[in-house]
């Protein structure tokens, strides 16, 4: 049988229409999958920036003793870091973690460090340890965000810090003495940290301990039989100005011959619990900064 023009003109339409069917599903499927594409572009990009933001704030907290370099003093603070920074050798000692500065740190400062568009939270807790001891925790999680980044550091710091001490000082004289040692305080650093002071004591049955000429310890309070004496010291009675001033601790003994005496003065962020104040919290250790990102 033969088709005549019109016919075979109606043919060829009828087969490029049929030809078109598929070419339109597939370009269908492609400008679908397009938007797929570019879904997954963005959140690529939107969790890899994330994630930069998160690692670089974690670096720069173990890494960096912040600008300025004493920025827990108090003053014009830039950039908060954690790291200690040895001013005798002008070294930072990286992953190693000034235990002012991690009392010093708080939400308002993580939070600047981060940035407006993120929401933080920092802990610091003591490494291999069953109870996880918590040294420090700043801001508050948010279990409710949908895309929580979290950056791990292994550092080395304690929650108290020396300010001063006398040890291995104070020895009988045969004769009672006066020993004495400083330590600066200003407005910020009273209303950031309890001063708190440890006495060793080994043989002596009476003295008394000051600062700026305020009693800490009586004179009672000391006895031949009791080893170790711990006192905070009143916040009243350090110097709080804007600028740094000297504060004088003074141990005043009388003579047991043979006792000797070691005389701690400690730091500890406000609020630590007396039973935390010991000797061995102020010894560096190990343990872990764990940073938590998210959008706001």
């Amino acid at each position: 049988m033969r088709f005549s023009r019109d016919s075979r003109g109606f043919a060829f339409s009828l087969d490029v229409l049929l030809a078109l069917i598929p070419l339109t599903i597939i370009l269908g499927m492609a400008v679908a999958n397009m938007d797929n594409i570019n879904y997954l572009s963005e959140n690529t990009i939107f969790q890899s920036s994330l994630d930069r933001t998160a690692a670089d704030a974690a670096d720069a907290l173990v890494e960096s003793p912040g600008t300025p370099l004493n920025w827990e003093a108090g003053g014009n603070i830039y950039t908060p870091g954690l790291a200690r920074y040895d001013f005798s050798k002008n070294a930072t000692q990286k992953n190693v973690l000034a235990p002012s500065k991690v009392g010093a740190i708080n939400t308002t400062l993580l939070q600047n460090l981060i940035g407006p568009d993120y929401g933080a939270y920092l802990t610091i807790t003591v490494a291999n340890d069953s109870n996880a001891t918590v040294i420090k925790t700043v801001g508050t999680y948010n279990n409710t965000a949908p895309n929580i980044v979290r950056m791990e550091r292994l550092v080395s710091t304690s929650k108290l810090d020396f300010v001063t001490s006398m040890e291995g000082l104070i020895r009988d004289a045969g004769q009672p003495r006066t020993y004495t040692t400083t330590f600066p305080t200003n407005y910020f650093s009273v209303t950031t940290f309890d001063y708190w002071v440890i006495v060793v004591n080994n043989g002596y049955n009476s003295a008394n301990v000051q600062a700026n000429s305020n009693v800490v310890i009586l004179n009672n309070e000391f006895s031949q039989h009791i080893d170790l004496i711990k006192k905070q010291i009143n916040p009243g009675f350090l110097f709080n100005q804007t600028n740094f001033q000297d504060n004088v601790i003074s141990v005043r003994t009388v003579s047991n011959p043979g006792s000797t005496m070691d005389v701690y003065v400690i730091a500890a962020p406000k609020g630590t619990p007396e039973s935390d104040i010991t000797l061995d919290r102020v010894k560096l250790r190990n343990a872990k900064l764990v940073l938590y990102v998210w959008t706001r």
